[in-house]
């Protein structure tokens, strides 16, 4: 393949800054065609620092240009339907971070609106192609851990002591809190190992009321067959992102599932596997970066005009979980999904 994707950055937002821009920039099938920011500034001194070919002053240029063929959609959560399908309408392939909005219904809206203007769109569950994960589930497949009873997934970050009413995690208006931001990636993990939307959802969380968003936040998932997923999420932990995986003739740990590293930070990640016996074994995986392994894929199939690697049901179907969980908090009820 001769041609490569040229890309348009949405805003100059940390998590482009740190991953995605760089995993552009290596792979093979992408090249950086633009940045823009509301503060021109900004803009001009991302571009710099990353090696982007043009600085734009506004959204609105970036999503105008010819120049660009898809578009990164780092903004904040509650921001991504609008500048999403804006850059569906002008034809932009459209990568969007997750969660892809803040509720099911603005997923559905979105994907459909996509749809009409015939632009490609996936929501950016990186860890989603680490090859971590196809390995766990082999070893399911081939039996290691027996059948599967219970999934438990974990990620944090320790960000509640610094107290920054600017951060964009504890502003409610924007989709904040621990559950979009976090929780989102444990529920897509105990789907991801089930093959399947839960029933029903008992949730709870904890929120801060001086920013009125939820600063812990956690799950209990009801599967079919009485198989359970736990999910916890937290804003006042530092960094652990893992998951571990219960069969009935063993266990599947997984110590670096969601964010085993970013840039020249990335480890070899690890696969531990014990059974009732008391036999345990560690496979180690090379390190991979699984956000250039994401972005090279979506460029594939925007480039090939195949579908995205990541289909939109399954973002309905994390979406409409989250959405249940939240209820449930709020109510302190067992609610359905769906």
């Amino acid at each position: 393949m001769s041609r490569k994707l040229r890309w348009g950055i949405l805003s100059t937002a940390a998590i482009g800054r740190s991953a995605v821009v760089p995993a552009i920039a290596a792979s093979r099938n992408g090249v950086l065609a633009a940045v823009a920011s509301r503060n021109p500034d900004a803009a001009a001194s991302f571009a710099a620092d990353l090696g982007i070919e043009r600085a734009l002053p506004s959204y609105e240029a970036l999503i105008a240009d010819p120049d660009v063929d898809a578009i990164y959609n780092p903004l904040p959560n509650a921001l991504h339907a609008e500048w999403s399908l804006r850059a569906a309408k002008a034809g932009k392939a459209v990568l969007c971070e997750k969660p892809l909005t803040v509720d099911a219904a603005g997923a559905r809206a979105l994907i459909d609106g996509c749809s009409a203007a015939g632009a490609p769109l996936m929501e950016a569950f990186m860890y989603r192609f680490h090859p971590q994960h196809e390995r766990v589930r082999q070893l399911i497949a081939a039996g290691a851990i027996g059948d599967v009873v219970e999934v438990r997934a974990h990620l944090s970050a320790d960000i509640v002591g610094r107290d920054d009413p600017e951060n964009v995690r504890f502003k409610a208006a924007l989709g904040g809190g621990t559950l979009l931001d976090m929780g989102c990636y444990g529920i897509s993990v105990c789907r991801m190992i089930f093959g399947e939307r839960p029933a029903a959802v008992r949730g709870w969380w904890h929120r801060d009321e001086r920013f009125g968003v939820d600063v812990t936040a956690g799950a209990i998932l009801e599967f079919s067959a009485g198989r359970v997923g736990l999910v916890t999420a937290s804003f006042a932990a530092e960094g652990l992102g893992f998951y571990t995986v219960i069969g009935r003739k063993g266990v599947i740990e997984v110590p670096r599932a969601i964010i085993p590293g970013q840039g020249d930070r990335v480890p070899e990640t690890l696969i531990v596997v014990s059974d009732t016996k008391g036999h345990r074994t560690v496979e180690e995986l090379p390190a991979v970066d699984q956000y250039r392994l994401m972005v090279e894929a979506f460029a594939d199939a925007v480039l090939e005009k195949r579908p995205v690697p990541l289909a939109n049901a399954d973002t309905i179907d994390n979406m409409m979980v989250l959405d249940a969980v939240a209820r449930s908090a709020a109510s302190g009820r067992v609610e359905p999904v769906g």
